[in-house]
């Protein structure tokens, strides 16, 4: 098992000047404007779990691909148990970057979870209190987490009598709370409360699906920065709304998406697809991008 220098003993390199902890991490993705998100382990067990939207780019093939690292916005490693994440560190300090963080390994990411991740309210946990008390059989809160795209989900509470297979287990004020590890990472920074109904809710700030209302163009533009363009900058892409005609959209795609030979794809069964389940009142989603101006595609035909 390969083992990777530990860049502490370098003199120009302080590596706890940029490590964070678990929550710091998910906060750091939560809150950026621009997170770009690396996992450093092998491509086989990036496929097997990964924090949604982060990009496979295992340890061997990190120094060679820093070219294409990018220097607006925050970039984010995480690996395994080796100290993968270290000799990442070094290179992209010795290679002029200084936004980036790092946490020290990806089970630590979870196995590492706990009360500070949540907030209940005061009559949040009233209720919760009120509800299990006067029950026989419900023990504890279950967050169900709906990712629908890296940085989006929608979160709903329910009392449950045991935690479902494969959840993570943490105890807020003296609540049991559990979240399905698949999904812990949309957890951190994750609020407890009562709506206006008088039920309870759990939101996000920042990850939290936005309800869609206002004009056609403004639902659109809505679903365009919260779901449709964080999927997008995965792949170094982007879409802008040009303009409403007839109900329908008509946009302009930017970055990778630029010249893709896979944009009609992207168009017709992605970003069309998404934006019409979300907008049954919208007929159609038209590309107007010059795309023999792409200059870094993602796909090449």
């Amino acid at each position: 098992m390969i083992k990777y220098d530990n860049p502490a003993e370098d003199n120009d390199f302080n590596c706890s000047d940029y490590c964070l902890s678990p929550r710091e991490f998910f906060e750091k993705r939560r809150t950026s404007k621009r997170p770009y998100v690396f996992d450093l382990r092998s491509s086989e067990a990036h496929e097997e779990e990964n924090i949604p939207g982060s990009l496979s780019l295992p340890i061997e093939h990190f120094e060679t691909s820093i070219y294409q690292m990018p220097f607006a916005g925050d970039i984010l490693p995480y690996g395994g148990e080796d100290g993968e994440v270290l000799t990442a560190a070094e290179i992209l300090y010795d290679n002029g970057f200084d936004s980036f963080n790092y946490t020290d390994s990806y089970e630590a990411l979870f196995s590492n979870a706990d009360a500070t991740y949540l907030t209940i309210t005061s009559d949040a946990h009233k209720k919760i209190d009120d509800e299990l008390q006067n029950s026989d059989e419900l023990k504890a809160v279950q967050i169900i987490i709906e990712p629908t795209s890296p940085l989006k989900a929608i979160y709903r509470p329910e009392l449950v009598i045991s935690a479902q297979e494969g959840s993570i287990k943490l105890e807020v004020d003296g609540v049991e709370i559990f979240t399905e590890r698949k999904t812990a990472s949309y957890l951190e920074g994750t609020i407890i409360e009562i709506n206006d109904e008088g039920h309870l809710e759990v939101r996000n700030p920042n990850l939290s699906i936005s309800k869609l209302n206002g004009s056609l163009e403004e639902q659109i533009q809505l679903m365009l920065d919260e779901q449709v363009n964080p999927m997008l900058a995965s792949h170094g892409g982007n879409v802008m709304l040009e303009g409403i005609k007839d109900s329908s959209a008509y946009v302009r795609f930017g970055g990778g998406c630029q010249g893709c030979s896979m944009i009609d794809t992207t168009v017709k069964q992605g970003v069309e697809v998404m934006l019409k389940e979300a907008i049954p009142e919208l007929v159609g989603v038209y590309d107007v991008t010059d795309h023999s101006e792409g200059e870094s595609p993602f796909f090449t035909g």
